[in-house]
């Protein structure tokens, strides 16, 4: 009886530790399971997170090679404007000084003799010319310059011009035009794209 009880005990003992270990190595292999998945996914997204990182900095280098390049661009046409603008300046005040009444008196002899000495009936020219040279203008044409004409020529003010002058024949819708503003649109229509191409050069 005893040695039946002992042999019971014992075969208890034996299924309980076997359970326990099977246990323990589920446990184990639960865990070993866990961990691994953990790891796999610790590593995916670890290559997630570069990857972002990689595609913020290259996404981020993008938005500052754009923001250069615009602020390039801008700085480029403040500084074309602002030259055009002083090249304008320079030109206007320029030609306002080369027109002296003197000047323009010339030039009205060259065209005179040039077109209307050349024409059979002698046509009249008929200038404008800004109010305040207007004066003067006339003393030189009526002087000095008066032998150059076969007919005088006209002059009128224009309160629309403020230096230079416009030529024309009487009764002829047509002038030269040599006026401060026509001459400085000649003139920056020549330089300005030269102008250009010299920013262009300096990017």
């Amino acid at each position: 009886m005893t040695e039946k009880l002992q042999g019971l005990l014992e075969k208890i003992r034996d299924e309980g530790l076997k359970k326990a270990d099977d246990e323990k190595q589920q446990i184990i292999s639960a865990a070993e399971n866990s961990a691994t998945d953990i790891i796999k996914k610790a590593k995916a997204e670890a290559v997630n997170i570069r990857k972002k990182a990689q595609e913020d900095a290259e996404n981020l280098e993008q938005r500052a090679r754009t923001a250069v390049s615009q602020a390039s661009r801008d700085i480029i046409l403040k500084l074309k404007s602002e030259l055009q603008k002083r090249l304008e300046n320079i030109i206007r005040d320029t030609s306002d000084a080369a027109m002296t009444p003197e000047f323009m008196g010339q030039l009205i002899k060259e065209m005179a003799i040039k077109f209307v000495s050349a024409s059979e009936d002698g046509q009249t020219l008929e200038v404008l010319v800004a109010a305040k040279d207007r004066d003067q203008l006339v003393k030189l044409l009526s002087g000095s310059l008066a032998k150059s004409f076969k007919t005088e020529p006209q002059v009128f003010p224009d309160d629309e011009i403020g230096g230079g002058l416009k030529v024309g024949f009487k009764g002829k819708d047509l002038f030269f035009d040599f006026t401060d503003d026509a001459v400085t649109d000649l003139v920056c229509g020549y330089v300005s794209p030269r102008l250009a191409e010299i920013l262009k050069k300096r990017k």
